[in-house]
């Protein structure tokens, strides 16, 4: 298998080679450096990205935990163009690449989830206070939160008692700017037009910012409000070659390995993202201020795919009069496939048109108030109410080609696939040639609230010893999250036995075309012939377009229907749709102690400072859901296994109750002002999410057939089950306990000039109470009848380690001479590695991936998300007007989901690396103009599978993904 093109190999060459040289490169730069240069750098004017650095910098620098730090000195100016694309230089973490987990058809161009050091257990806030999205987990979306209204976001990797709980891997806090973070008024502005060379579409984006403050007879008074609106459309184009299977009736005396089937699809995407921020601060005196803070973020993303698929099969074959090429693996290089050897059809064939449309809102609103009455004693109170909701909409209609498909020719020995269709035109260009074969919808409806309070207070110690400040605090909140969803309901409109074609349904007319997929990879490879599919104003009207095709089903023996929003209904198919109502409280309680003091280490005074402290949670959790017996409808089984099969339904609530003592230190050894040595250790937990805790159980019989006094599964023609083989079950687990970890840093920072440092650390955790899902024997009793029942659920598993290090550098060559003292650099290279962890395997409720489950045939996987080595390298320059960044990411190959959707088997993705640029022009104090890119190097995504059960398969390429390169104008203004 070729692992990577040559040019991406290059790529990544010199991308190690150039972080090699920056890590190097203080060694040298650091001999020439003079005191006379330090006066130099000081004469340097910082403005918009030196500037952004520098105070990132100060930031890291100061701060008692370990954090990094993203700022926009600049209104509206994150150096990315989302959140989590910003996110990603960050030393240890990185981004997702697909909007859900297990979807790895479908690309998110800006990044979705976020790890920190190989994790997803990230605790996303907003100005230091809880902040998600309504689904049945606990994250925040970053990516639909407006970048345009953040001052600067800051990654914590090891806590302190005063952040909240609940994030293992770390936490991200999103910044927002309030009036009195300036001393004067503030208009600022930008916009831009944006257009990816793929989806040839423009798009704008805008924001205004207006603050101000004032004196006035009740005391100072600050105005701050901030609006945005970003617009993006994008386009995906993916070519994908079905999971391979293993034949031994292909070539005499040896296994070889040959792929199912085939298939492209383009994916049309368009964003709308929206955001207002409004702040009220009011000082009255100098021992009184209050802030009074609003929030909403906004998000619809709308997705419209047409795809064509051919599946002939794990029978499938050469056709009539051709062999397969392999090699010398036995995997299959090339070859005209055949529904079965030596046919002449292709056999099975699907090409649909589906649109998805998701929204999400949330709305944050918080009141602080400080009080100081002295100069020991300060204490704040804050009150938060937060809101979110999402709705979603995923609608699939499909059509089918006839049976009289030619078979098709699949090479795979070049850079993409190569697939060439035998049928002529005329025969893929006519409705009759087509059937109305199914359609698939989905729905979820979701919202989440939660009230939070928190009261702190700090005493501050006289100067001289070593205690510095002691800290304390309380918190209390109350989380509701209702989740309601559908499963993927497909079914069948107008089945091949009985349909008549396409042409002969009327009302079905002018709602299916001939789609071209155009400029297809970009020309780089040609596509086999033009298909007829349903269209897009069929799919993106739901209700219309469902309509109509429930209707056709009704009228030729299909039985797809419509949803009718009754989302409770669902929970009696046992099937994961329905409804989950949960319910949440916590109460903490933390002190921290802060130290410091000069003591002397190798002859010489050398400060050491930092905090201790404990905090101590406890969380009350409640569900409410359902426990239900399959009616068992047949009647030659024994009386008693009717009386348990009976179709019973009650209600079911559970939770649990459960303290978590979490300690923590922070210490700084200053080896000289600008050279520390950092410890920290701390104990952390994340909750369960919401969908795990889910009290739900349904249980139901495999029957079976008496064979002298053994029940087994084969059942003899003619003959009926007198029987029950096995009882069976999916359930949620409202016990689980939250994971929890035991976490250690050692880092090393060298902070040489005010936009220059180099640092390392070393990290170590030690992880609790995995969930993940899995098979145990439960008794249950119904109807006075008792039995075993196989429970497929989410549990609590053992414990693994996770370690690895990070190394960081940036500076400013500010000794150069003339022109080039603009020039900058920034790099960083992160290794993690995990043993003994566990993922979530399988959705319990999807009956498809849940009989791999058995015998742990995915236990050695690694963790999902997690790459093993990661880095960043920019090239940097800011002299006088001219600022610009070219900025290459790079992450090794990693697990996205231990079941992928429609394979249920592990995917995942191959090493990728994506170089973005940016060029900003200050016209004057007032304006600047800029041009910005993303993915100018073209980068495919390669998604991969593998087999557990059958490793000798080894990795197989599925999925090859290309994705807009995307450019923006930008004018960006500050009065």
């Amino acid at each position: 298998m070729q692992r990577l093109d040559s040019s991406h190999r290059k790529l990544m060459l010199a991308g190690a080679s150039a972080l090699v040289l920056c890590l190097a490169a203080p060694s040298v730069v650091f001999a020439q450096q003079t005191a006379q240069d330090d006066q130099t750098v000081e004469e340097v004017v910082v403005t918009g990205q030196r500037a952004a650095i520098q105070s990132a910098q100060k930031i890291k620098q100061n701060a008692e935990q370990l954090v990094d730090s993203i700022t926009s000195t600049d209104i509206g100016a994150l150096p990315d163009r989302s959140v989590t694309e910003a996110l990603q230089r960050v030393a240890g973490v990185t981004i997702a690449r697909t909007s859900y987990g297990r979807d790895v058809d479908r690309i998110s161009v800006e990044g979705s989830g976020v790890q920190v050091r190989g994790l997803s257990w990230v605790r996303g806030e907003l100005n230091g206070r809880d902040s998600f999205s309504a689904k049945s987990g606990r994250s925040l979306s970053f990516e639909d939160v407006p970048p345009e209204l953040m001052a600067g976001v800051d990654v914590y990797k090891n806590p302190s008692a005063d952040l909240v709980e609940g994030g293992v891997g770390g936490t991200v806090n999103l910044r927002t700017r309030l009036p009195f973070d300036s001393a004067k008024r503030i208009m600022a502005f930008s916009a831009d037009m944006s257009i990816g060379d793929m989806s040839k579409k423009w798009k704008p984006t805008g924001s205004a910012l207006y603050s101000d403050r004032w004196d006035t007879n009740i005391g100072e008074l600050g105005f701050l409000v901030s609006l945005s609106e970003s617009e993006l459309a994008s386009r995906t184009d993916t070519i994908s070659v079905d999971p391979y299977f293993a034949r031994t009736d292909l070539v005499p005396g040896r296994t070889v390995y040959v792929p199912g089937g085939f298939g492209y699809r383009s994916l049309d995407f368009e964003r709308v993202r929206k955001g207002i921020g409004a702040a009220v601060q009011w000082r009255p005196n100098d021992q009184w201020d209050a802030a009074l803070t609003f929030l909403r973020s906004s998000a619809s993303q709308a997705s419209t795919e047409r795809a064509v698929g051919f599946n002939p099969g794990s029978s499938n074959g050469p056709a009539a009069g051709t062999t397969f090429t392999y090699d010398s693996a036995g995997h299959f290089l090339k070859g005209t496939l055949a529904q079965s050897p030596g046919g002449n059809s292709l056999g099975s064939s699907t090409l649909d048109t589906r649109f998805a449309d998701r929204s999400s809102v949330t709305s944050d609103y918080a009141l602080k108030v400080n009080y100081n009455p002295n100069d020991k004693w300060a204490f704040s109170a804050d009150i938060q109410y937060i809101y979110a909701k999402t709705k979603t909409v995923d609608f699939t209609v499909f059509n089918a080609l006839g049976s009289d498909a030619a078979p098709a020719t699949l090479d795979l020995t070049g850079d993409l696939p190569a697939i060439t269709m035998n049928n002529n035109k005329a025969y893929t260009s006519n409705p009759a040639s087509y059937y109305l074969s199914a359609a698939m919808d989905h729905h979820d409806r979701n919202d989440a609230s939660e009230w939070a309070q928190r009261f702190d207070g700090a005493y501050t110690f006289d100067e001289g010893g070593w205690l510095r400040s002691f800290r304390f605090g309380v918190r209390n909140t109350y989380r509701e999250s209702t989740t309601r969803e559908t499963t993927y309901n497909w079914g069948a409109v107008a089945p091949s036995w009985s349909a008549p074609s396409i042409n002969n349904l009327a009302s079905y007319q002018g709602y299916y075309e001939l789609y071209p997929f155009t400029n297809y990879f970009r020309g780089a490879t040609n596509l086999p012939a033009t298909f007829i599919l349903p269209t897009a104003s069929l799919v993106q009207n739901y209700a219309a377009g469902g309509a109509l095709v429930a209707k056709l089903a009704a009228a030729n023996g299909g039985w797809w229907g419509t949803f009718n929003g009754d989302y409770d209904s669902l929970t009696a198919g046992g099937s994961g749709g329905g409804v989950n109502r949960q319910k949440e409280k916590t109460l903490a309680a933390y002190a921290l102690l802060r130290f410091g003091n000069e003591v002397s280490l190798w002859g010489e005074g050398r400060e050491i400072d930092g905090n201790i402290g404990l905090r101590v949670v406890k969380t009350e959790s409640e569900g409410k859901g359902l426990q239900l017996f399959s009616r068992n409808n047949t009647p030659t089984v024994p009386a008693a296994e009717l009386a348990f099969g009976n179709g019973a339904r009650r209600d079911l609530t559970g939770g649990r109750d459960y303290v978590s003592v979490l300690p923590s230190l922070n210490a700084r050894l200053k080896i000289t002002p600008q050279m520390f040595l950092r410890f920290a250790a701390a104990k952390s937990i994340v909750r369960p999410d919401f969908g795990q805790l889910q009290p739900f159980f349904s249980i139901g019989a495999t029957n079976g057939y008496l064979n002298g006094s053994v029940c087994s599964t084969s059942i003899p023609d003619g003959a009926q089950s007198n029987c029950v083989f096995q009882y069976t079950a999916t359930g949620g687990n409202p016990e689980l306990k939250p994971t929890r970890s035991t976490q250690y840093d050692l880092a090393y920072e060298w902070y040489f000039a005010s936009t220059g440092s180099l640092t390392a650390t070393v990290f170590y955790k030690d992880i609790y109470n995995f969930v993940t899902n899995g098979v145990n024997t439960v008794k249950f009793t119904n109807n006075g009848v008792t039995r075993d029942v196989l429970v497929t659920q989410p549990y609590n598993a053992g414990h693994g380690t996770i370690k690895g290090f990070e190394v960081a550098y940036q500076q400013y060559f500010s000794f150069l001479p003339g022109a080039l003292k603009g020039l900058g650099t920034q790099a960083n290279f992160t290794y993690v590695d995990s043993e003994g962890a566990r993922n979530a395997a399988s959705n319990p409720y999807d009956s498809s991936q849940v009989s791999s489950l058995v015998g742990g045939a995915r236990d050695d996987l690694p963790l999902e998300g997690l790459s093993k080595t990661s880095y960043n390298v920019a090239a940097l320059y800011d002299l006088g007007k001219v600022s610009a960044r070219l900025a290459y990411n790079w992450r090794e190959r990693f697990l996205q989901t231990t079941s992928a959707a429609n394979k249920n088997i592990p995917a995942w993705f191959d090493d990728y690396g994506q170089l973005d640029g940016s060029i900003f022009y200050t016209i004057d104090d007032n304006l600047k103009v800029g041009f910005q890119a993303v993915n100018l190097t073209n980068t495919k995504t390669k998604v991969l599978v593998s087999y557990p059960g059958n490793k000798a398969i080894g990795l197989t390429d599925t999925n090859w993904v290309v994705a807009d390169r995307r450019y923006s104008i930008v004018l960006r203004g500050t009065f």
